[in-house]
């Protein structure tokens, strides 16, 4: 029987920010009020991330009290995340200048004992040093476990850690082939995912290892090619007999299982035809398994687990505008910390308690200067590409406006693996309150649709994968949507190469274009990538996915597909971004680009940050960035 949720208002106390239209940069792009909201095992404290000054601090809450305590006082860092290591000590992580690189830091819920547990690497590679949590350890509020790649960059090794002096115990030797490792409930070492690279460093095989006990010897499982459909592994059942796996074999799409691995039989829990889902989620309590998230067009969540399942109705029943999903739970499952989110906000924090009978108790919005009646609709679309294949993706409108607009296309980064969701994105919010539409699509090679949507794609950079934005264009225009002469191309990462080759290989389709941290020479990405790869398979990879500059059908179609090679056809107003410390496209991308244009003769503006990364995270930089993005745009469009 669903329960009705009873809704007491439980404010924290923070100021409405008046706002007028067009709307302030501010308003959209300043640190949020209240973010990763999360309650303590015991359920006596919540904690979250709030900014403080001019950064983003670490900040306790009494429930017996509800006033917030500020525990970290960081004034030219931030704090990115955190977890709780015990009832009364929290571990957090904060970045060195934008490498990407984390601190490990903890501190007590009270603010005392504050200490550097580890220290962040100060130098730019690609795969930077960590140290983080993989297990609380319960019964030990000294101690955790945690996965450390300091003696080998893509091979972790696993340590007990004292979490009040910092000091390690190597409890797992990483044998040099180990990329994750996975424990059952007792923290024993049972599971293991092994890599193992061709000589020539021309194929990779990915292994998936288990073992009854930490003496007896690993066995296979699972194996996998580069570019095969693989399996994962997804924790233990509660009696650490049977695995929950996550695997894309036989079906193209990833599906969940229960597998036994002393008999090897294998049974479906839940899949989707047309989606990859994910693995599923435990009860903090008895480790049963709770739900199983993935995503169509929108958010869903697939529930294994009765009582929650009936949870999540009366949760939607009584929130039922927004996506609303348990993001922190107690050891005893009785409170947990409800958000819901949609395309127009950020998300608001709820305190829910399953015991003696539901109810729901708000406790802040992530953004309460942010008004879900001022912003725009993300709507799902779908078109097909020149050669028939079925491309998703997000249309957002401005208010009251849907022909004839100025169209902003906006490509995701990756490109392998990740896609753009429905859900709240300021920057598609902040470009729609500007009078723009913005359309993203899920180009061939976005993750979530299959192995062979993603690997199909594989060495089309510029080519098909490219296809499948322009025809995203041209869908926009046939559709009324886009003024075809008021069109402009603004993407990250993968999203700035794909901007670049827009502007230099179908220069008709665009007015100008945004080029955020983005790629502009394969010859040099294939550099920096294979330069940190001292193992092989970052190299195997690469040369599969992208392109091997040995080899000369590769070495050609590489270097007609690199933007910097066709600036001669860039006629187009340009805008570069960049971050000085981006461990992931080097500076000299943007460097390379800026010495050609010049030498071209070729005007562009620039916004080259000292101490950022791939992406800017300090909140006055990225003010910086989007007032003078908006003022590009307006000129421009």
């Amino acid at each position: 029987m669903i329960q009705k949720l009873s809704l007491a208002l439980l404010l924290l106390g923070f100021a409405l920010i008046a706002s007028a239209e067009p709307l302030p940069v501010e308003y959209f792009f300043k640190n949020y009020e209240f973010s990763q909201v999360s309650l303590s095992p015991d359920g006596k404290h919540l904690a979250a991330i709030a900014p403080v000054g001019k950064s983003r601090n670490l900040v306790v809450i009494d429930r017996t009290t509800m006033k917030p305590l500020a525990v970290t006082s960081l004034t030219k860092r931030d704090v990115s995340s955190y977890q709780w290591a015990s009832n009364s000590r929290l571990l957090f992580y904060v970045e060195e200048d934008g490498n990407e690189s984390l601190a490990l830091n903890a501190v007590n819920i009270d603010g005392s004992k504050p200490r550097v547990l580890t220290k962040a690497s100060r130098g730019i590679q690609l795969i930077p040093r960590y140290t983080r949590m993989v297990d609380r350890l319960k019964e030990d509020d000294r101690h955790v476990l945690v996965a450390s790649n300091e003696r080998k960059a893509q091979f972790p090794d696993l340590y007990r850690m004292d979490i009040y002096n910092g000091r390690k115990k190597r409890l797992t030797s990483n044998p040099g082939n180990i990329t994750a490792w996975g424990m059952d409930w007792d923290h024993k070492v049972r599971v293991a995912t092994r890599q193992i690279v061709a000589k020539d460093k021309s194929d990779a095989t990915a292994e998936l290892l288990y073992r009854e006990t930490e003496d007896a010897p690993w066995k296979v499982l699972a194996r996998s090619k580069l570019g095969e459909e693989g399996t994962g592994y997804a924790g233990f059942t509660p009696d650490n007999q049977s695995l929950y796996i996550v695997s894309a074999v036989g079906r193209d799409r990833l599906a969940t299982y229960l597998l036994n691995p002393a008999t090897g039989k294998k049974e479906l829990l839940f899949g989707h035809d047309e989606v990859d889902v994910g693995g599923p989620s435990f009860s903090p309590r008895d480790h049963r398994a709770l739900a199983i998230g993935y995503v169509t067009d929108k958010p869903q969540i697939h529930y294994l687990d009765k009582k929650f399942g009936e949870i999540q109705k009366a949760l939607d029943q009584a929130l039922p505008d927004t996506v609303n999903r348990i993001t922190s739970l107690t050891d005893d499952e009785k409170t947990a910390v409800v958000i819901a989110t949609s395309d127009k906000t950020p998300g608001t924090y709820y305190l829910l308690e399953t015991e003696p009978k539901l109810k729901l108790t708000y406790l802040a919005q992530v953004a309460e200067r942010i008004k879900p009646e001022q912003m725009a609709d993300m709507k799902p679309i779908s078109y097909k590409a020149r050669d028939g294949l079925l491309i998703h993706g997000y249309l957002t409108l401005p208010k009251d406006r849907n022909k004839n607009l100025p169209l902003i296309v906006h490509p995701h980064g990756g490109p392998y693996g990740p896609r753009d969701n429905w859900g709240w994105n300021p920057e598609v919010q902040f470009l729609a309150n500007r009078g723009y539409a913005v359309l993203q699509m899920n180009f061939r090679g976005s993750g979530g649709y299959g192995n062979k949507f993603q690997v199909g794609a594989w060495k089309q950079w510029g080519l098909q994968m490219q296809d499948d934005i322009s025809d995203a264009v041209k869908w926009a225009i046939k559709e009324g949507i886009a003024d075809p002469g008021r069109v402009c191309i603004y993407g990250a990462s993968y999203g700035g190469y794909a901007t670049m080759a827009g502007l230099t290989m179908t220069p008709e389709l665009y007015k100008c274009g945004i080029d955020y941290v983005g790629v502009v020479d394969l010859d040099m990405l294939e550099e920096w990538d294979t330069r940190h790869d001292r193992e092989g398979g970052i190299t195997a990879w690469f040369h599969r996915a992208i392109g091997n500059p040995d080899d000369p059908a590769d070495a050609e179609r590489m270097k007609k597909t690199s933007p910097v090679n066709l600036l001669a056809r860039l006629e187009d107003p340009l805008f570069i971004i960049h971050g000085r410390r981006d461990p992931r496209v080097e500076i000299k991308q943007a460097e390379e680009l800026m010495n050609k244009l010049d030498d071209l003769g070729k005007p562009y503006i620039k916004l080259i940050k000292k101490k950022e990364g791939h992406g800017f995270r300090r909140e006055e930089n990225k003010l910086e960035l989007y007032r003078m993005m908006d003022e590009f745009l307006k000129k421009n469009l």
